[in-house]
């Protein structure tokens, strides 16, 4: 009997007690057959989780490929799935390389922990997982994420604010994302600035263009796309909006950059 199985492109996961509590990794190469498959995660009988591959526009058609996975359960019952993708079925490319590929699954625990996936609601993607304080996450490697309320996955790309000097701020509905060069606006709160003066951020707020589907707040939650619930909800956790360094975009959906008139 084993802990992890897996066929096709579904991974079942045993979690009876004589497994509970043991941390195990494997590395299956899986075979993609679909144009956007769907990666299901079964724990005994039941499905826990499913996450879409959502092709970039660059590639638009993963079938024929392969994801190089690494899959990890740890003590605590946390699951954690990333890899590569490939069109070898034995090699894959490195990070250097032209059109390398990484994708992140949005951690999750297992049913004995589910308590702590709930206590993950509306919070960032650092605490979630999907990046690490001290390394920088490239921006090569996407991000599936998984809504807290409508159970839809979705991709994400991203960029690192405090490498480019450029705060973002999301749409009403974070069908965009504006980039704003830290220099245009005095008050503009730097990434990783603590402090911040909500009567001169709401003056600068006022001076940014509209977005498509309303106002750029620096507060503005990053929504999923399907149900629009907040999924980085920075309305109800401001203090968390600081360390948020890594502005967000749908995948294959640009950054939308300030221009000064």
């Amino acid at each position: 009997m084993e802990r992890i199985n897996i066929k096709d492109c579904s991974i079942q996961i045993n979690n009876s007690s004589t497994f509970k509590g043991k941390a195990i990794e494997r590395t299956p190469v899986l075979p993609l057959t679909e144009k956007e498959p769907t990666i299901q995660i079964f724990e005994d009988d039941r499905l826990w989780r499913s996450f879409k591959l959502e092709a970039l526009a660059s590639n638009p058609d993963l079938s024929g490929q392969f994801f190089h996975s690494s899959i990890r359960i740890f003590e605590n019952s946390g699951l954690m799935i990333d890899g590569i993708l490939s069109d070898s079925k034995d090699t894959m490319p490195e990070p250097e390389d032209a059109g390398f590929e990484g994708i992140r699954f949005q951690p999750f625990y297992l049913s004995d922990a589910d308590h702590k996936n709930q206590a993950l609601a509306g919070k960032g993607l650092f605490d979630r997982g999907l990046h690490f304080s001290g390394r920088v996450t490239p921006t090569s490697i996407r991000s599936i994420c998984i809504c807290d309320a409508c159970k839809e996955s979705f991709t994400l790309q991203h960029f690192h604010s405090g490498f480019s000097n450029l705060q973002y701020l999301y749409s009403k509905n974070s069908r965009e994302t504006l980039l704003v060069p830290q220099q245009e606006f005095e008050g503009m709160p730097a990434p990783l600035q603590n402090e911040i003066d909500l009567g001169t951020l709401g003056r600068v707020e006022k001076q940014l263009p509209a977005g498509t589907d309303g106002a750029f707040k620096y507060y503005n939650p990053l929504r999923c796309p399907h149900c629009l619930d907040p999924y980085i909800d920075f309305e109800k956790n401001k203090d968390m909006r600081p360390g948020e360094y890594y502005g967000n975009r749908y995948i294959n959906q640009g950054f939308k950059r300030y221009e000064a008139l």
